[in-house]
């Protein structure tokens, strides 16, 4: 499958613990993103909201309760070619866990992850396992030369996730912007040369 077929049938992806898939219409996917998406522990890293500059917590986003507000956000960006968006569905209970991202493509050879996950399973190894799928599709499937994440100084649990990927910290970016937030943050590459010294394999993950 090449970089274009991505953005015409999302692949499904298939780990130990996961289905990775693109989002539906139906309501358990919208209550499942919901939960995660309005849960200021998580969109605090998101780079939605500047809580440097509220410190009273005034100004946090307003509760989303439409069923498809994230399916819709999610497919505008995918139609619009941006964004390869996976939802993580544990295999065990079916839920909606969280979701991995492709973005912020350059000259077809280089993109940005990014994931979140519902808190009540951080810890576990989740964002990881999604991570390695990700790697496999970027570098095998889309012919990617360059994986980077782009995380909060403070953002620890995200910083140890990519170290467990094999990426590389690059450098400290000093007061930069991600999406509409001012803030110190960490580079982390990976390059296909350092992938292709240890490839994942179809044991961890299965493109379906």
């Amino acid at each position: 499958m090449s970089y274009e077929a991505c953005f015409k049938t999302l692949p499904i992806i298939e780990t130990n613990r996961l289905i990775l898939r693109q989002i539906t219409k139906s309501p358990e996917d919208g209550r499942d993103t919901l939960e995660y998406i309005n849960d200021f522990d998580v969109y605090r890293f998101w780079g939605l909201y500047d809580e440097g500059n509220d410190p009273d917590g005034c100004h946090k986003p307003k509760m989303k309760t439409d069923l498809d507000y994230h399916y819709k956000a999610t497919m505008e960006e995918y139609k619009a070619k941006r964004e390869l968006t996976w939802l993580m569905e544990e295999k065990s209970t079916k839920k909606v866990i969280g979701e991995i991202v492709l973005y912020d493509f350059m000259l077809k050879k280089q993109a940005d992850i990014g994931y979140r996950i519902n808190k009540n399973y951080w810890g576990h190894g989740f964002a990881t396992e999604a991570g390695q799928a990700m790697l496999k599709v970027a570098f095998e499937l889309l012919g990617l030369g360059r994986l980077q994440i782009r995380c909060f100084s403070n953002n620890y649990g995200s910083i140890k996730v990519a170290q467990k990927l094999g990426f590389k910290q690059e450098g400290l970016i000093r007061q930069g912007v991600i999406i509409n937030v001012v803030t110190d943050y960490y580079i982390f590459g990976l390059l296909k040369e350092d992938y292709d010294k240890n490839p994942i394999g179809d044991d961890l993950v299965k493109i379906l």
